[in-house]
C-alpha cells in the first residue's frame, strides 16, 4: 500500500463487513451496478467475500499488467482460506515477462481485502490480485511522458485524505504540456479523478482513477 488514501478505502470496507467470518467460504454477488450496495445478509451466513461487477473498469479493456512479484489466487475466496495457495511465482513472471494484459472484470471485499479479478484476452488465464499493494498496473502508466501527471495526481489524492481541499489546476497544467494520445489519457484520468471526489456510495474503489492503479 503506497498511499494514505487507500487507508480510507480498506477501513471503509472492513467497516462494511467486519461481521465477516473469515472461516465462511461463501460468495455473495452483489448487483450489477458500480453504485449499488453489497448484497445484504444475515450475521449468521455473512459470506467471506462480496463480488461486484467492475463495470467502469472492464470497460478500460486489457490495459493492466501483473508485476513480477505479484500474489495471483485462483479463486476469490482462497484470499482469505489459509489453507489455499497462490499460483505459482514461475507462473506470475511469465505473464509479466510475456508482456500478458489483463482486464479487471470484478471486485472482491471482504473484512479488509479488496480483490480484483483479472482476466487476459484469451480468458485461460485469470485469477485475484490485491487491487492496492501494486500486484498489478496500468501499462500507460510506465510512459515516461506521463510521470509528471501522475505525480501531480497522487499528491492531489493524498491532499483530499488530509481533509485540504483538493485543486485539479496543476494536473490540468500537465496534462496542456501532453499530445495525442497521452493527452487523451490525461484529460480522461483528470476527469476520473473527479469523480472518486464526487462518488458518495458505499463502491468508492468502483470509482477510482484507472491510470493510478498500482502506484
Amino acid at each position: 500500500m503506497k498511499h494514505k488514501y487507500f487507508r480510507t478505502v480498506l477501513c471503509s470496507a472492513a467497516i462494511l463487513f467486519s461481521f465477516t467470518p473469515l472461516t465462511t467460504l461463501t460468495v455473495t454477488k452483489a448487483e450489477s451496478t458500480d453504485t449499488a450496495k453489497p448484497a445484504a445478509v444475515s450475521p449468521a451466513t455473512d459470506p467471506g467475500m462480496t463480488v461486484t461487477p467492475a463495470k467502469r473498469f472492464s470497460k478500460e479493456g486489457y490495459v493492466f499488467k501483473l508485476a513480477r512479484n505479484a500474489i495471483v489466487y485462483p479463486a476469490v475466496n482462497d484470499v482469505i482460506n489459509d489453507t489455499s495457495k497462490p499460483f505459482d511465482k514461475s507462473w506470475v513472471k511469465k505473464m509479466a515477462d510475456k508482456n500478458i494484459k489483463f482486464k479487471i472484470t470484478e471486485f472482491g471485499t471482504g473484512r479488509v481485502e479488496l480483490v480484483a479479478h483479472i482476466v487476459d484476452q484469451s480468458g485461460k488465464n485469470q485469477g485475484w490480485v490485491n487491487f492496492f499493494n501494486g500486484d498489478l498496473y496500468n501499462i500507460y502508466a510506465k510512459r515516461k511522458a506521463l510521470q509528471p501527471l501522475i505525480k501531480v495526481e497522487l499528491k492531489v489524492m493524498d491532499s483530499q485524505f488530509e481533509g485540504k481541499k483538493p485543486s485539479l489546476i496543476q494536473t490540468k497544467n500537465e496534462a496542456k504540456k501532453l499530445h495525442g494520445q497521452n493527452k487523451k489519457i490525461a484529460n480522461k484520468s483528470i476527469k476520473e479523478i473527479k469523480d472518486w471526489f464526487a462518488y458518495k456510495g458505499d463502491l468508492s474503489y468502483t470509482q477510482y482513477p484507472s491510470l493510478l492503479v498500482g502506484k
